[in-house]
């Protein structure tokens, strides 16, 4: 009963809240997600790895489906690279159980998340 509270609270939140502040919340939960991911790959923890990477990559995948091409077709084209290069690295991190390439996707992201809230302040 409380789980259902709790998950309509947040779905009432989510649908509530400004735009920008979804991005910004998007770009927090992937790094906390990859920061899961790194530690379980250093645990040798498959499992959690997957869960992680998996989620992280959701969160990549919306953010590049949110694109609007047409009301800024370069910036939206140099994002949409971004964002697979950020989608290859987790593969190749999920694939190798290596913690390198979730470093450079983390690093891409934070200089996104970055870039944003300069755009974007609370």
């Amino acid at each position: 009963m409380y789980a259902r509270a709790a998950n309509a609270y947040r779905r009432v939140d989510l649908e509530s809240a400004p735009r920008s502040q979804i991005v910004d919340r998007l770009f927090e939960r992937f790094d906390r997600d990859v920061a899961t991911a790194r530690d379980a790959i250093t645990r040798r923890d498959i499992s959690a790895k997957a869960s992680a990477i998996d989620h992280a990559l959701q969160i990549v995948f919306e953010l590049a489906a949110s694109l609007d091409h047409n009301a800024a077709p370069e910036l939206c084209g140099q994002l949409a690279s971004l964002y697979e290069f950020v989608t290859n690295q987790l593969a190749v991190a999920s694939a190798k159980l290596s913690c390198e390439p979730i470093d450079h996707a983390r690093r891409v992201m934070a200089e996104l998340a970055d870039a944003f809230k300069q755009v974007h302040p609370r």
